[in-house]
């Protein structure tokens, strides 16, 4: 026997089983239960919510020999035919590819011919939008006065492409996102019959990449399954969607929160190396801000999609942050994310934005005008620039004391990449209009990038415009034995620096 795909095996085949949709599936058993059918419907909502499956149920209930509470029986010879595709009087048509007005006026005529097989001519349009205006047309008068025999059942994922004269002759039903909840338990009672077992990071992951679409759901599982086989955990969904783990979410956020610039760059580098893409990164940070804001405000168990390995990691993160850092940063994301579409290096805008999201954890954020300007004939006033200070830089101390002023003048100029680099970086001395700043081993990434002469060159500009001279820096970084590695000999440096007589050479 040849494969058939996950989702086609488990398509509802009755109402009670078309998962999140209970208030249309209720509405429609009444009505068939009632004899209170209209002559066209049409179903509405996202793709894979159950719009053409509901189809089909409700074609097979109309022409079911032995229905049981609205429900069709599933075993007469009409309901097997009609699940097989078999049924002559059930005729599904693809707008998409079915869409002029010949396709339509074929219909047209022949819906005066009464069914052939079962009780009523069932007609299911998928994608109905896309028809042409002319098919339109010629679809208004059937849709109109439709023979008693006929059934339309219209399906699109767009409705507002429908003209109104279309609507106003169909009884409308609105198909809702499935929740994550939803999707995850029935996706768990897929692998119990299928013998397939999945740990509960990986089915949350698999149910958040859903977005809402019981089908992308199940195909999404279909695939893990070919890839890892009947044992799936949360890598190798990863490795299949491209997506990040709970485990990497939380590691992530935890260096977002300490405002650890090094290791957030370093594990950045590695999803990215690992062939994760910047996009759905965003987007894993996007959700995963989303369920610590919901453990803040809404912390109800069926609104919380996280795994209980990992749950108790982000109360704790959830309590270190606010409901304003939370929101900004969601918010942050969500610009990136629309910014990235016409960007030819989206890594340095999600570096960017999450430098900007751990400045405002640490409090370092630039201050923003939160007021309208005073409407008048006057030109609007220039945002203002940090200014170097009136008094020079003479001494290591002086500098220290308006390091802060050094950083917000870099992101004034618009870098705001190279302020995150200097959280990391120590004041060692500053002599001869040369700054000696020094990393610690967890600064090993800031080290390496102002390394760069680029960057070293706009940090040694801004310096310059402080003191009024041309001022150079230098950087050493110290490892986790204690000694130093450069690109450049310090030894003779700090001789140059603090001069020969303070200067003691160990080997």
């Amino acid at each position: 026997m040849s494969y058939r795909a996950l989702y086609r095996v488990f398509r509802p085949q009755r109402f009670s089983e078309v998962i999140g949709q209970e208030h249309i599936s209720q509405t429609l058993k009444n009505a068939l239960i009632n004899n209170r059918l209209a002559h066209a419907y049409l179903f509405c909502g996202p793709r894979g919510t159950g719009k053409t499956s509901s189809a089909k149920i409700l074609a097979k209930a109309v022409n079911c020999l032995s229905p049981i509470d609205g429900e069709p029986c599933n075993e007469c010879a009409n309901c097997q035919a009609i699940n097989q595709d078999h049924f002559m009087d059930v005729l599904e048509i693809d707008a998409a590819s079915n869409r002029g007005i010949d396709e339509i006026r074929e219909i047209r005529d022949k819906v005066k011919f009464a069914p052939s097989e079962g009780k009523r001519k069932i007609y299911i349009i998928d994608e109905v939008h896309m028809l042409t205006n002319e098919a339109f047309n010629a679809l208004l008068k059937t849709l109109e006065e439709p023979p008693e025999h006929v059934l339309f059942i219209l399906a699109t994922t767009d409705p507002q492409k429908i003209p109104l004269t279309i609507l106003s002759r169909c009884q409308r039903f609105d198909f809702r996102k499935i929740n994550t909840t939803e999707i995850r338990d029935h996706l768990a009672q897929i692998t119990v019959s299928e013998n397939i077992s999945i740990t509960e990071d990986a089915l949350n992951t698999v149910s958040r990449k859903a977005s809402g679409g019981m089908r992308d759901a199940i195909s999404i599982l279909d695939q893990c399954i070919a890839f890892a086989g009947e044992r799936i955990e949360s890598s190798h969904v990863q490795l299949v969607l491209g997506t990040l783990g709970e485990e990497d979410m939380i590691e992530l956020m935890n260096q977002v929160i300490a405002v650890n610039y090094g290791q957030m760059f370093m594990s950045l580098y590695h999803y990215l190396a690992q062939g994760k893409d910047v996009k759905q990164i965003i987007r894993d940070l996007m959700e995963y801000a989303r369920q610590l804001l919901l453990l803040k405000v809404a912390p109800q168990e069926e609104m919380i999609n996280l795994s209980a390995e990992v749950l108790a990691q982000a109360k704790q993160q959830a309590a270190k942050v606010s409901v304003t850092f939370l929101g900004d940063m969601i918010n942050r994301l969500n610009q990136t994310e629309k910014d990235i579409r016409y960007a030819n290096q989206p890594q340095i805008l999600l570096e960017s934005a999450l430098v900007d999201i751990m400045l405002a954890q640490s409090g370092d954020s630039p201050k923003k005008q939160t007021t309208a300007p005073a409407k008048n004939d006057a030109p609007a006033p220039q945002t203002p620039v940090t200014k170097a200070p009136t008094k020079k830089l003479l001494s290591a101390e002086d500098i220290i004391k308006q390091w802060q002023q050094v950083k917000q003048a870099l992101r004034d100029a618009g870098h705001v990449v190279i302020g995150g680099y200097l959280h990391a970086a120590e004041i060692k001395g500053w002599e001869d209009d040369i700054l000696v700043l020094k990393f610690s081993p967890e600064g090993s990434f800031h080290y390496h990038q102002m390394l760069q002469k680029d960057n070293q060159k706009i940090l040694e500009d801004i310096l310059s415009q402080f003191a009024g001279k041309t001022v150079k820096v230098k950087f050493f970084l110290e490892n986790e034995s204690g000694e130093f590695e450069q690109n450049y000999s310090l030894a003779e440096d700090a001789i140059k620096v603090f001069g020969e007589e303070k200067v003691e050479i160990i080997d």
